[in-house]
């Protein structure tokens, strides 16, 4: 009876394990992955300085993933000694992902035994011993490591995977091969290099730390998709993943605007030049990675993507790459997040004409997130001509704003589109007086579809009543008046907040919440004309995003000044 009874369990158990390979549960982080095309984002690198301010913009972008990518956390050589500046850089971009609220991967560029697969590829390193049969101290010590690698960032819901290598390429320079059946017989005759073995020893280790962390593997040279499918491990959180630069003679190319696509290039499959565009791409670069999820049902993530240079045709050639990636509900990550401070790989950046290589990009990111409501405060009255407010989130972020009376049939409905700027001023007598409205506003990307719109804002409630001083309705800026950003920014518990007056005035500096509270009023009196500076010291309040209104009505009587800024306390 006892043996039977702990069969049947073990069944059960077993079942559960099989079920689990392909529905996951809907709150975990697998199930993310099982979502078609859920992560969209990019590679980020700590080689190039980055700030918290990098992260927030990416995320008002609509880019919801980063695929980190660390130098190992132990040597490559023996001893084997911890690196505590890559360790610290890792921990410096996941503590930026977490204040910002964006998914992140790390993947290991090194380790044990491993080299960078750049600098192999430069030939600046030898050739990673890592895949070596028999190199069981090694692999042994890079299993150590990806379990302090998964253990340090445990229980954080945004953390989504972990990438065992990047770019694995053994042998790649003495395989003459063009499929994945061939590599693997070179690998596996010739050279007696079994990665499936390895790896799986790996995923065992990880599972001895982590039961459930989706575990993301590649392929070998370099993750080529025209060499999948590459060695299939057996555990049910497996994300499967191909880095696709082709043509590396388009994408790679040093010269900007010199190369076209559509265009002839050389190709790994046909061994020839080929014609590249849309259905060559889709059927012959991208077709056994097709083929490999069709007969798995695994997750897809092309890990690497992008462009070196703006290109004659590049945004065509990212639309048609993004729109196989979201067709066939794979993730997705470009190379690589402002990289520094020129235009190389930064697509962001490149500067063509009407911005069509970063506009492509983002029209295939989620919506920018919800706009934050600054001014008006709920519930107050208004002139007619008032400012709304709300938080800014980029330059190529487009805003709705809709206005909607509380006594539905009194007077209609406005509604204002396309709105650039991060304010609209109503310059005509649209909003009828003593009328009640809710204003609420949603962002929206360049795309042009739902998908690249965000949720309309909370509302708040506003009532329009008549100025007897049209005059005075708007507050002039004046451009001798200034508000300067708070230094420091993110700040810890304490920022100062400059600001000038070219004329003696009453002024008035004011905090609030993203919610339009009031929070701490810095400053309220008559102050002359100069630079002035407060200190906010914040030490009662939470993290996030507050707002700092500076408004100064000169002594005179001339025009007044006002101005808003954010912060952000990272504490």
């Amino acid at each position: 009876m006892k043996k039977t009874l702990i069969f049947i369990i073990f069944l059960i158990f077993a079942g559960l394990l099989v079920a689990g390979e392909k529905n996951a549960a809907p709150d975990s982080r697998y199930a993310k992955w099982q979502n078609p095309s859920f992560f969209r984002g990019y590679n980020v690198l700590y080689e190039s300085p980055k700030t918290q301010q990098d992260f927030i913009d990416f995320k008002n972008y609509g880019g919801n993933l980063f695929h980190i990518q660390p130098d190992g956390f132990f040597a490559i050589d023996a001893p084997y000694g911890l690196e505590q500046d890559d360790i610290d850089g890792c921990d410096m971009l996941v503590n930026f992902c977490r204040n910002a609220g964006v998914y992140y991967v790390i993947g290991m560029r090194s380790g044990p035994g491993a080299y960078d697969t750049y600098d192999e590829s430069q030939g600046t390193v030898p050739e990673s011993r890592i895949w070596d049969t028999g190199n069981t101290v090694e692999q042994q010590k890079y299993a150590e490591m990806l379990q302090m690698v998964v253990s340090r960032y445990a229980g954080d819901t945004l953390f989504v995977g972990i990438n065992l290598l990047i770019e694995p390429r053994p042998k790649v320079k003495s395989i003459p091969a063009n499929t994945s059946s061939t590599y693997k017989f070179f690998l596996e005759t010739v050279f007696n290099i079994h990665m499936d073995q390895v790896y799986s020893g790996w995923v065992a280790a990880i599972r001895e730390v982590d039961v459930e962390i989706p575990i993301i593997i590649e392929s070998f040279g370099y993750s080529t998709p025209e060499l999948f499918p590459g060695y299939e491990i057996s555990d049910p959180f497996i994300v499967y993943s191909a880095h696709d630069y082709q043509p590396v003679q388009y994408t790679k190319e040093e010269v900007p605007n010199s190369v076209a696509y559509p265009g002839i290039y050389w190709n790994l499959t046909t061994l020839s030049q080929a014609r590249y565009d849309a259905p060559f791409i889709r059927g012959t670069i991208f077709g056994k990675l097709k083929e490999f999820q069709e007969s798995t049902g695994a997750p897809v993530f092309v890990g690497e993507l992008g462009m070196y240079k703006p290109q004659i045709g590049g945004a065509q050639y990212l639309q048609d790459v993004l729109d196989i990636c979201t067709d066939y509900g794979w993730h997705f990550a470009l190379w690589d997040w402002r990289r520094g401070p020129g235009a190389d790989w930064n697509i962001e950046k490149f500067g063509d004409t009407d911005d069509a290589h970063w506009r492509t990009v983002l029209s295939k990111f989620p919506a920018p997130p919800v706009p934050q409501l600054l001014l008006p405060p709920e519930g107050v009255s208004v002139a007619q001509f008032p400012t709304f407010t709300w938080d800014s989130l980029t330059a190529f972020t487009s805003y709705d704003l809709k206005f909607v009376p509380e006594q539905s049939g009194k007077v209609e409905a406005v509604n204002v589109s396309d709105i650039t700027e991060a304010s609209y001023t109503f310059v005509e007598e649209i909003l009828s007086t003593n009328v009640w409205y809710t204003w609420s506003v949603r962002s929206r990307n360049p795309g042009g579809n739902p998908e690249n719109w965000s949720e309309w804002s909370e509302p708040r409630r506003v009532i329009v009543v008549e100025s007897t001083d049209k005059a005075a309705r708007i507050i002039v800026e004046d451009d001798e008046f200034e508000l300067k950003q708070n230094s420091p920014n993110p700040f810890n518990p304490s920022t100062n907040i400059h600001f000038n007056l070219p004329k003696n005035s009453n002024v008035r500096l004011i905090v609030y919440d993203i919610l339009g509270r009031e929070v701490s009023k810095l400053i309220d009196q008559n102050l002359q004309w100069g630079t002035h500076s407060s200190v906010f010291n914040a030490s009662n309040l939470p993290s996030g995003v507050y707002i700092y209104r500076l408004v100064a009505i000169p002594t005179d009587g001339s025009a007044g000044f006002t101005e808003i800024k954010r912060m952000i306390l990272a504490k």
